[in-house]
């Protein structure tokens, strides 16, 4: 629930923060804005060089096996290369700031992104050591300390910073930037501070570490290699996008599509608290090749799924100038694409949890493929029709590649791992969201206009008749299970 609570809060302040930027610094200082946030965040998520499932992995086996004394080992095996290779990175973006201004922005806006890159260094270590440390927080002081750390301190101070920053100081996108980054060194020895205690505790301990199960700095980095690309990977998919916009079209079609990309992307909540809580399940049941059970809680997850995030995505295609308008005016245009981004996240959802799969089931080198595939599509397909498109040829590469990686894990899914995705019994929870709030949001557009109240209204009403619509739908489409987790309703269900 904690998770859940975390990705939720951490879902909200993107969209605030999103907000906030869109309405003070329009679209073209919006983005500038996103282009220095995801240059900034694939540099310090690849430069976390995949520490984050070493750290838990590593950490995990000791305590299986009541082992103590190397845990402080395994947090210097991840920080101290993630430290020096964060340094090295941050000289050369000094040194190259202007070079790389010139080659991921517009001539016009080459000079300031040569700015932002410069007021970034300071923070690039920074930010790629508070990534291994929250982990750490993890594994040695728990969810709590870590969803309040990552998902919930850190977004919070954020949009503080920069709320204060645009609104009081007036400051531009330059300003706005540094303004996000201000938390970080604050929020880093906070971190620092809460896993020291635990560190050092297992440090007075370590003469009881055996050397035969005390984890090796080779170990560490074998195991942690090829989850360093696919992390890389997986951010630059997310980001490559943005960052190709800014420099071919303009930093005002690039503002656009971020917002609408940021909008569509805070559906994905339901989507990570779901693979958080089923891994678990799903890894123990492939290991026992229970595959037949495996694919009975995967349809079932799948069709939960669907019934959680459909809403959302069908209120942002029904509904998306009433949506945009939260963001500022100019953002409208943005509708169109937003559309097909949103039905690209529907299928997505509609496929379930392969990645997880692929994953638990030990096919991390499957993924890695497949990412690479799909970075390698994006970046063609965005070089290749923003210049002809604008911000609807990245929409179309995005679907494209969304399809594209979908369906490669699935035939890997299905026909490598023997776990059938049965669509058929799909079709049914697809039906009242589509229904409720497509055509729900198209009645109350035609009723209302597109505005905040109307959008407001349209969402409490809604929610309402889809709440008594599954209520009463619960049985043919099996999700009894799920009503029983509800407090005070569950137990008539």
């Amino acid at each position: 629930m904690i998770s859940l609570f975390g990705s939720a809060f951490a879902a909200l302040a993107a969209l605030l923060l999103t907000a906030i930027v869109g309405n003070t610094l329009g679209a073209s200082g919006t983005g500038l804005f996103f282009q220095a946030m995801g240059i900034f965040t694939i540099l310090t998520q690849v430069l976390r060089l995949g520490t984050n499932s070493g750290i838990v992995r590593f950490i995990s086996e000791q305590r299986a096996f009541d082992r103590v004394g190397a845990e402080w080992r395994i947090v210097l095996f991840a920080a101290v290369p993630v430290a020096i290779v964060s340094g090295l990175v941050s000289l050369a973006v000094w040194f190259f700031a202007d070079a790389l201004g010139a080659w991921l922005a517009a001539p016009t806006e080459a000079d300031t992104l040569a700015d932002l890159l410069r007021a970034m260094v300071p923070y690039i270590v920074m930010g790629a050591l508070i990534g291994v440390l929250q982990i750490a927080a993890r594994m040695l002081r728990g969810v709590t300390a870590f969803t309040l750390l990552q998902s919930v301190l850190l977004p919070a101070s954020r949009l503080l910073t920069v709320l204060l920053a645009v609104s009081l100081a007036g400051v531009a996108a330059w300003g706005a930037f540094e303004a996000w980054l201000w938390p970080l060194p604050v929020w880093l020895v906070i971190t620092v501070i809460v896993v020291a205690t635990p560190l050092i505790r297992d440090f007075r301990r370590r003469a009881e570490s055996p050397p035969t199960g005390r984890p090796s700095l080779a170990s560490f980095w074998r195991f942690n290699a090829p989850r360093s690309v696919s992390s890389g990977l997986e951010t630059a998919l997310e980001w490559s996008d943005v960052l190709i916009i800014a420099a071919v079209a303009s930093p005002a079609a690039a503002g656009v599509y971020a917002v609408i990309t940021r909008a569509v992307r805070a559906g994905g909540v339901v989507d990570k608290a779901m693979r958080v809580a089923v891994s678990p399940t799903i890894s123990a049941l492939l290991a026992r090749e229970n595959y037949s059970e495996s694919t009975r809680l995967h349809t079932s997850v799948v069709r939960a799924m669907i019934l959680m995030n459909w809403p959302f995505y069908m209120l942002l295609i029904a509904m998306g100038p009433a949506v945009l308008d939260i963001f500022g005016d100019e953002f409208r245009s943005g509708w169109g694409p937003m559309i097909l981004l949103s039905l690209a996240m529907m299928f997505q959802t509609a496929c379930g949890m392969l990645q997880s799969i692929l994953l638990q089931g030990g096919k991390s080198t499957w993924q890695m493929y497949n990412k690479s595939i799909a970075l390698a599509l994006s970046i063609t397909g965005n070089l290749a029709l923003v210049p002809l498109m604008g911000i609807w040829g990245a929409a179309v590469t995005w679907v494209l590649v969304v399809v594209a990686d979908n369906m490669i894990a699935a035939v890997q899914v299905h026909r490598g791992m023997h776990v059938d995705l049965q669509p058929r019994k799909l079709v049914g929870p697809m039906i009242p969201p589509v229904v409720i709030f497509g055509g729900g949001g198209l009645l109350f557009t035609w009723w209302g206009g597109s505005s905040l109240l109307i959008l407001l209204l349209a969402g409490v009403v809604l929610c309402l008749i889809y709440g008594v619509v599954l209520w009463l739908l619960r049985r043919l489409l099996h999700i009894e299970s799920l009503w029983r987790r509800i407090p005070f309703v569950g137990r008539w269900a």
